[in-house]
């Protein structure tokens, strides 16, 4: 009963309940540093409402009901809207339940409580402990959680208003963004690759840019750096570097790259002056048809024969126009290269020779095959 006695004491004399507080709030403070930021009233308002809450269920010999823990939750919630970690919310509940368990057994045994009377108790402190540091923690978490997507919700229109609208306020968007007035940076667009997580492409682009994600794996953002996406995070056009004036035009240029490179099928981060006259061929489908028309429905007439034809072309393209290099590289002999070539300039009309017919023909190269 003494130790009822100490309970119905702290739970009929707020003075005497304050005096408690003040012993958990110092020594949270001194043990817990990282509570140095949560303003003192703060801080003694919330273990006041956890200590009353404490005293009147250890009265009753009970664990905390809904209405309790909603109380006890809203806390560290609190902790977590005023930055502290959720590691510093665990340490405080421990350091303040072992502050609490001193103040109690000591005044308990000055009433000449029994050591099984105490047993009994402290087990009840710690279990009640244990039950409501888990409600807070997952309290805590959910504040974490909804704080870091309204975060990203943020970043990420802010992102978009500085690329896809020109008329907006860019100095407001940096500052939205961290970024200085004088920053300056590269449009970023791209489709992630099958499997693979905007999480994980903002890893490995850690320190180098901001990335939001899009519907159907597409993604936006801002490069400050030559660090550019892998290959195996997906496609990615870069528009060129430039200030926040010129973000639009970056933006624009980054979604050209882009289709570009999709249509190529090319992975990894492609910029207009690296596909250079790629990206025109590219996007430009109905040229490729009139010379697809053209120059490959003849080869296409003659079967296999016309695959090989236009094949031991490619390869002599590749082969920087050695007809040696290309009989190597095809295992046959030279003059077979050499018929070839002469076959296809029969059917076609291109003359391998000619450098107009070459621009044509390696449009092909690298639109179709």
């Amino acid at each position: 009963m003494s130790v009822r006695a100490v309970l119905d004491d702290l739970a009929g004399e707020p003075a005497r309940l304050d005096a408690v507080v003040d012993r958990l709030v110092a020594r949270i403070r001194v043990d817990v540093p990282e509570y140095a930021s949560v303003p003192d009233q703060a801080l003694r308002l919330g273990n006041q409402r956890i200590v009353r809450v404490a005293v009147g269920d250890l009265r009753e010999s009970r664990l905390p009901g809904a209405d309790e823990l909603r109380e006890i939750t809203a806390v560290g919630a609190d902790r977590a809207r005023q930055g502290i970690s959720l590691a510093a919310v665990l340490a405080a509940y421990r350091v303040a339940g072992d502050e609490f368990w001193q103040v109690l057994s000591a005044s308990a045994r000055d009433r000449g409580a029994s050591d099984s009377a105490l047993l009994r108790t402290v087990e009840l402190v710690w279990q009640w402990l244990d039950f409501v540091t888990v409600a807070a923690a997952a309290a805590h978490r959910e504040v974490e959680v909804r704080s870091a997507r309204e975060d990203e919700h943020r970043t990420g229109d802010a992102v978009r208003a500085l690329l896809t609208q020109p008329g907006s306020d860019p100095q407001r968007h940096l500052w939205q963004l961290g970024l200085a007035p004088v920053a300056r940076f590269s449009a970023l667009r791209g489709r992630l690759a099958a499997g693979t997580t905007v999480s994980a492409l903002r890893e490995h682009l850690s320190g180098n840019g901001l990335v939001v994600s899009g519907a159907d794996r597409e993604v936006l953002g801002l490069l400050t750096s030559s660090v550019a996406p892998d290959a195996e995070f997906g496609t990615f056009g870069i528009g060129p570097p430039g200030t926040a004036a010129e973000a639009y035009a970056s933006y624009l240029a980054a979604g050209r790259a882009l289709a570009a490179a999709r249509r190529l099928r090319l992975p990894g981060s492609h910029r207009l002056d690296t596909l250079r006259l790629t990206c025109v061929v590219a996007t430009e489908r109905e040229m490729t048809d009139i010379l697809a028309n053209r120059v490959l429905a003849p080869l296409r007439a003659k079967g296999a024969y016309g695959k090989d034809i236009w094949r031991s072309v490619v390869t002599y393209l590749d082969c920087g126009l050695r007809v040696d290099h290309t009989a190597s590289a095809l295992h046959v002999h030279a003059n077979t290269v050499r018929h070839r070539l002469a076959r296809f300039t029969e059917l076609t009309g291109l003359n391998v020779h000619d450098p107009a017919d070459l621009a044509e023909i390696w449009w092909l190269t690298v639109s179709v095959r």
